[in-house]
């Protein structure tokens, strides 16, 4: 008898907390919680650092691949850059300036062709200004402030016309696994200092 009446409540208990569970609404409590961290010495110094300039992030090796096309060296360099821009002189500033200077390297004077954002092929010729450049453009998140993420990708041919291939092959062969450096310049414009730039170098490396 003590059996079925302990059997019973039980079956009792177990109904009872069934009814409760179905009743009771889903909780509205995140299971993640977003916590805003403190800025740090350097959020601070790159939140003032943008406003007086955009911020070329520091990039990686990039390779420029070399060809032969007869007595034709092609070098190949496609340009990787991702800039950080404060967001109040991004959405004020007519455009942002982004340079290369390619001087002291193998590129340095050589004729080049690129494709403009309209798919215009042209020869000598780039824009400076970052409007005119295919690019992701993001607001990402440092030391509690919202500023801009810019990514863009640039392809560039340059080349340079030999009298024989074999004079090509041996440019071609003398640049191979070498590493030289270009610069990358950048500004708000208009500013009212014109001479006022972020810079930064970037190594690059000649493969076939």
């Amino acid at each position: 008898m003590k059996r079925i009446l302990l059997s019973a409540i039980i079956i009792i208990a177990f109904a009872s907390c069934k009814k409760l569970n179905d009743v009771l609404p889903e909780s509205t409590i995140p299971n993640e919680q977003t916590v805003t961290k403190p800025a740090t010495e350097d959020d601070k110094k790159l939140l003032a650092a943008l406003t007086i300039t955009p911020v070329i992030n520091q990039p990686a090796a990039q390779v420029i691949k070399t060809s032969v096309e007869g007595s034709k060296l092609n070098l190949v360099f496609n340009e990787q850059v991702q800039l950080l821009i404060n967001k109040e002189r991004y959405s004020k500033s007519w455009y942002i300036m982004f340079t290369e200077d390619y001087t002291g390297t193998a590129l340095q004077g050589l004729d080049y062709i690129t494709v403009t954002q309209w798919g215009t092929t042209v020869k000598n010729w780039k824009s400076y200004n970052l409007n005119q450049f295919e690019k992701t453009v993001a607001d990402t998140t440092i030391g509690g402030k919202t500023v801009v993420n810019v990514k863009f990708a640039r392809k560039f041919t340059f080349y340079k016309e030999f009298d024989t291939a074999e004079q090509a092959i041996t440019q071609q062969e003398a640049l191979e696994g070498k590493t030289q450096t270009i610069k990358f310049a950048t500004r708000y414009e208009p500013d009212s200092d014109s001479t006022r730039f972020y810079n930064v170098s970037a190594k690059v490396i000649f493969k076939k």
